[in-house]
């Protein structure tokens, strides 16, 4: 059985690297490619799970070279497939951007909601305050009476 690693997987399959690892961590039973790490933690890919996967031409489209475009100036069958891959990561890009400004916009408005009640706590706690007065009795001190009145008895 012939192991190839990722680079040499890809370029066999004729697939970026990015389409073999997507494939090997789908969760999609039709699509999902099998393989294992090695102990650097290097992907092993067998040729049979490739060309499970792939299709069994894979290798023969490895080898194929790639044409210039003919005077009609049709795109070679590999860029459709980049260009099919690029419109979907830039798709994606476009959602992972809508949801990040989504999340700041609600992050803002939740500081804005804690900053109203912590000025509206702030404000009650200062009525608070100033509602309270010192409610202790004062106790009546004796007045000292003056020489003339202890003279007089008064």
């Amino acid at each position: 059985m012939e192991i190839l690693s990722l680079n040499k997987a890809a370029k066999r399959a004729g697939v970026a690297k990015a389409t073999l690892l997507e494939a090997l961590n789908t969760n999609d039973v039709n699509k999902k490619m099998s393989a294992e790490k090695n102990s650097r933690g290097h992907w092993e890919i067998s040729v049979s799970e490739l060309e499970r996967v792939f299709g069994s031409d894979s290798s023969y489209q490895s080898r194929k070279p790639v044409g210039l475009p003919d005077k009609n100036h049709q795109k070679p069958s590999n860029s459709s497939a980049l260009e099919v891959e690029v419109k979907a990561l830039r798709e994606q890009i476009a959602r992972m951007d809508e949801t990040s400004v989504r999340e700041r916009e609600q992050a803002g408005e939740r500081i804005e909601d804690l900053r109203n009640q912590l000025e509206r706590q702030s404000g009650d706690h200062r009525q608070a305050l100033a509602a309270l007065t010192d409610q202790r009795e004062k106790a009546s001190e004796p007045q000292r009476k003056g020489l003339w009145a202890r003279l007089v008895g008064g």
